[in-house]
């Protein structure tokens, strides 16, 4: 595509110069002048604009072995311009500068032009490559000499042993420590910006932790009206909870499913009416847990986090330093909060504002790096309530009380009409099964309330990708007159259930919906409606349609912060790794009213006593605790005093 040429335009071009049309263009420019319509100033655009695409051809077939999309090659000249096909040739680290390009494509690129692999660009693009690898898993530093470690053995892969030298990435180190793109501090290196995260929120947590606050006088009468008037009685955990939350101007509330958690969150809200009244926000991490959280209490403004603190994108940070304007703030889902977003919310938050973080702190961890509400659990400097007796009764008890034998280190785990177990022999065998019952389920109760949950996307034929493939071919098959639209391989139909994978505008990530039309636009450009909860219609075209994919099936991680009425959970051996308590804890407390656990008991029990994943390198609660001593001592840089270290570690190891 030319700019300033359109289809007219160039029927004129062709039937003008047939076959020597882009020798014209190339060595007779000015022969364009010839056809009506084109100007100076207009051929000056349609040259500009046909030397970037003379060049985008070049540079498309330079990278043609190495499998870089159009979209990613566009993307390199438009940062690079008309010398782009020389910087990657001579400089093909330049190119990590580019989001979407890793180390170790950029590498098979260097290989294979000749790059030294002594090249300081490709040791740095490594190293950063590396701490991206520990930040994915959910790791803010690493210990210096093992990180160093991880990065010789990745530089030398390939190469004789020692090409690249420990002194050679030491030194890398420290450049990057010096510019500011790596924090060193007590042995191990952070990225920068996780440092940052990390201590600015602990500075802003010790302050807030420093407030004082009593008891109101009338808070027992308000209790009690708000149990008469709720139609509820609470139990003891959960009076303390509500006392904590108006004794403390920060409070945590924890506790599984079927504990009453969503019942303290409605007493809290009664009394701050009653009490004080004032602006009240609501927040989850997702769009789904925050209509949830809406839905439960019954206060109808209750938003994303993202949308409260004005953050554009998951990557970007708020441009905003406005303190959130509310009296009171609770946030549910607590768990799903990484250190980024808590960054953004902890530095937010205005002296005075009453604060109440609610969640299940046996859940996943948050998919971005840190570990932040087991940290303001265990530091022992933040009131915490656990909420410890269930009350879910009837339809959806036997779920509650299995996860909680699961906490207690027991797979005897007690089966019935709401706690299904089907036994599978293989992989193949599950996703029959799966199959099967999706269709049972499906058929009683509606696509919208059955969600198949797998921890793996892409390995074997009960993944995400391969039972996606499956159901979508049984519930929703192709048929004649049913519209569809094909987006880089994958096919979407009118009626598809599918989830959207970015917070963008209205929609957040994780948000489910179904496709209503597929049709033309005014510019004659295929578009999706697609419809999501509370009646919110979104046009999506090709483009955007690559942040859509199917969702009969999603992962347990992508299932944070939902619920379902029926969820079927295949659990096999092959998921190895997976074989984690956090994860079958987290898949089936999703389930509402039934789980259909499809598999093996062998990888149930595995799971259960598999409690090795909750780590992750993080020093939220440490540095509290250094912060808070430090105001108190009027100081600015205070050692942690052994007793506090002792305390802290102590808390860790008990809770």
């Amino acid at each position: 595509m030319i700019r300033g040429i359109g289809p007219k335009m160039a029927e004129q071009i062709v039937g003008r110069f047939g076959i020597r049309t882009f020798e014209i263009l190339d060595y007779y420019p000015d022969s364009l002048l010839e056809i009506k319509g084109i100007t100076p100033k207009k051929l000056e655009g349609i040259l500009t604009s046909y030397q970037g695409e003379h060049m985008l051809r070049d540079l498309a077939a330079f990278l043609s072995p190495f499998q870089i999309t159009p979209k990613k090659i566009r993307k390199i000249y438009e940062t690079f311009g008309n010398e782009a096909l020389e910087i990657v040739q001579n400089q093909p680290f330049s190119l990590c500068q580019i989001s979407g390009f890793g180390f170790l494509t950029v590498d098979e690129i260097a290989r294979k032009t000749g790059c030294s692999p002594k090249d300081p660009m490709r040791i740095e693009g490594c190293i950063e490559y590396c701490m991206e690898q520990e930040n994915q898993e959910g790791h803010l530093f690493q210990e210096k000499l093992l990180f160093q470690e991880k990065v010789y053995e990745k530089l030398n892969y390939g190469y004789e042993k020692g090409t690249v030298t420990e002194l050679e990435i030491a030194q890398s180190v420290y450049k990057m420590v010096e510019a500011g793109k790596l924090h060193f501090e007590s042995g191990v290196l952070y990225a920068e910006k996780y440092y940052r995260y990390e201590h600015e929120a602990a500075k802003a947590l010790a302050a807030l932790l420093m407030q004082k606050e009593k008891e109101p006088e009338q808070l027992e009468e308000f209790l009690s009206k708000a149990q008469e008037e709720l139609g509820i009685c609470l139990a003891a955990k959960q009076k303390e909870a509500v006392k904590n939350a108006f004794s403390f101007l920060f409070t945590i509330i924890t506790g599984g499913p079927g504990t009453g958690k969503t019942t303290v969150e409605k007493v809290i809200l009664y009394i701050h009416e009653k009490l004080r009244g004032g602006s009240v926000l609501l927040m989850a991490p997702t769009g789904r847990a925050s209509r949830r959280m809406a839905e439960c209490t019954g206060c109808t403004d209750a938003s994303t986090m993202h949308s409260a603190l004005g953050l554009v994108s998951e990557e970007m940070e708020s441009e905003s330093c406005d303190f959130l304007e509310a009296d009171l703030i609770l946030v549910d889902e607590m768990s799903m909060v990484d250190m980024r977003l808590a960054y953004e919310f902890f530095t937010r938050i205005k002296r005075g504002t009453r604060v109440v973080l609610i969640g299940d702190v046996n859940q996943l961890s948050s998919v971005g790096p840190g570990n932040v509400f087991r940290e303001l659990i265990q530091c022992g400097a933040v009131p915490v309530t656990v909420l410890d007796q269930i009350f879910r009764q009837g339809k959806g008890s036997l779920i509650a009380a299995n996860a909680y034998k699961m906490l207690n280190n027991s797979a005897a785990l007690e089966y019935g009409e709401d706690f299904v177990f089907l036994p599978a022999d293989n992989a193949e065998c599950a996703a029959e099964i799966v199959e099967r019952e999706y269709r049972r389920m499906t058929a009683e109760l509606g696509i919208d309330q059955v969600q198949v949950l797998t921890p793996y996307r892409k390995s074997g034929a009960v993944s995400v990708n391969a039972l996606n493939e499956r159901l979508w071919n049984l519930v929703n098959p192709k048929m004649p007159g049913k519209a569809e639209m094909k987006v880089r391989g994958r096919i979407f139909r009118e009626k598809d259930k599918v989830i959207h994978n970015k917070n963008k505008n209205e929609i957040s990530n994780g948000d489910t919906g179904f496709i209503t039309g597929i049709y033309l636009d005014e510019d004659n450009l295929e578009v999706s409606r697609i419809e999501f909860p509370d009646n919110r219609c979104v046009e999506y075209s090709s483009e955007d349609m690559e942040m859509i994919e199917h969702a009969y099936a999603t992962t347990v991680h992508k299932s944070q912060g939902s619920e379902y009425s029926v969820v079927i959970l295949p659990w096999m051996p092959m998921f190895y790794k997976m074989l984690r308590r956090n994860i079958l804890y987290t898949a089936i407390t999703r389930a509402k009213v039934k789980l259909i656990l499809v598999g093996s008991k062998q990888a149930v029990y595995r799971a259960v006593h598999n409690t090795e994943s909750d780590k992750r390198n993080t020093r939220l609660g440490e540095m509290i605790l250094k912060e808070r001593y430090a105001l108190e001592s009027r100081e600015k840089i205070v050692p942690l005093p052994d007793a506090d270290r002792t305390k802290y570690e102590q808390i860790a190891m008990n809770f």
